[in-house]
């Protein structure tokens, strides 16, 4: 997945030019979530409870809100 986001660093380094500041637009890629595997590419136990606490937390969290609205 790509992120397109404003480059801080060009703009904070020009921003005291006389003309005006360097306005930047930079590309960031970012890593997909995948389940942890062993060796065979089966998942782990542990990669399994993780995923369902996580599962298990985002249901509740939206009942949550579902239930105060």
């Amino acid at each position: 997945m790509r992120i397109v986001k404003f480059d801080l660093d060009t703009y904070n380094r020009t921003k005291d030019l006389s003309g005006s500041p360097i306005y930047a637009i930079v590309e960031e890629d970012i890593p997909e979530i995948e389940m942890i595997t062993d060796e065979q590419g089966n998942p782990t136990r542990g990669g399994l409870i993780g995923y369902a606490l996580a599962y298990a937390l985002m249901a509740s969290f939206v009942g949550a809100i579902f239930y105060i609205l």
